[in-house]
């Protein structure tokens, strides 16, 4: 009985420590189960605006693994629908992380969009996108960081007929750099420059797109996120501000 009073003490001990461990929530390899409650506006000069609310959902068996799950619900200003957009699901997979080290983290990943959304209300794009990556962390400095991921593209034959979309299944490429700075304990910024080539065939379609984020941590558990992103090609911007919560 003795024994197993101490084992009981020593499992609540560290559950005690384990639940104050800092939250560092700059770096994309430190992971944590956390829900992302982002209200969001998109604008496109071509086409109608897009608003509603995202739930991002992710979730941290170990400091090894992720699981994210993510699903928009959206308000079209063109076509006057409301519903679901694109499902977006992904596992990263860490194997090595020593910050410690100029390599300090480095892991795979995988991101899914599944065309959930309704094509014909303006809420999905009409295809599955599969796009497998790989993912560096380089400690510059304590407050400064880069992390390259490189990735394939691969974009599916439409699961509807339209004759404006493709009709035969793209491949390319994307590579992002982000580049966490941070501000204070409390405060961190994330620029990301992205280039994309979704079509590296004849028709080629290269985009460059800035994104910027700003997180202040509210409490232990609770912070607040602004992001924004443009596609200046397009002249599309996203906007969102968030709400995360840490299970």
């Amino acid at each position: 009985m003795k024994h197993l009073f101490i084992c009981l003490l020593f499992l609540l001990s560290t559950n005690f420590i384990f639940a104050q461990e800092e939250i560092d929530a700059s770096k994309p390899t430190n992971f944590y189960t956390q829900l992302y409650n982002h209200l969001e506006y998109n604008y496109s000069k071509n086409g109608p605006d897009t608003y509603g609310y995202r739930a991002e959902f992710m979730f941290a068996p170990s400091e090894a693994h992720l699981i994210l799950a993510e699903l928009p619900l959206l308000y079209n200003t063109g076509t006057d629908k409301t519903g679901i957009g694109d499902f977006r699901a992904r596992y990263f997979y860490l194997p090595y992380k020593n910050y410690d080290k100029f390599l300090g983290a480095f892991g795979p990943s995988v991101d899914i969009f599944a065309p959930t959304g309704n094509y014909d209300h303006g809420l999905g794009t009409g295809a599955w996108l599969v796009q497998p990556g790989v993912t560096v962390g380089l400690m510059i400095a304590d407050w400064i960081q880069a992390f390259p991921i490189l990735s394939y593209q691969y974009t599916s034959s439409p699961v509807i007929e339209r004759p404006g979309l493709f009709q035969d299944p793209q491949h390319g490429i994307s590579f992002q750099v982000i580049a966490p700075i941070i501000l204070s304990e409390k405060m961190f910024l994330q620029v990301t420059p992205i280039y994309t080539a979704s079509n590296l065939g004849m028709e080629r379609n290269d985009r460059y797109i800035q994104e910027f984020i700003a997180q202040y941590a509210l409490s232990d558990k609770l912070q607040v996120s602004g992001f924004y992103r443009g596609i200046f090609k397009d002249d599309n911007h996203t906007a969102r501000l968030a709400l995360v919560v840490f299970l």
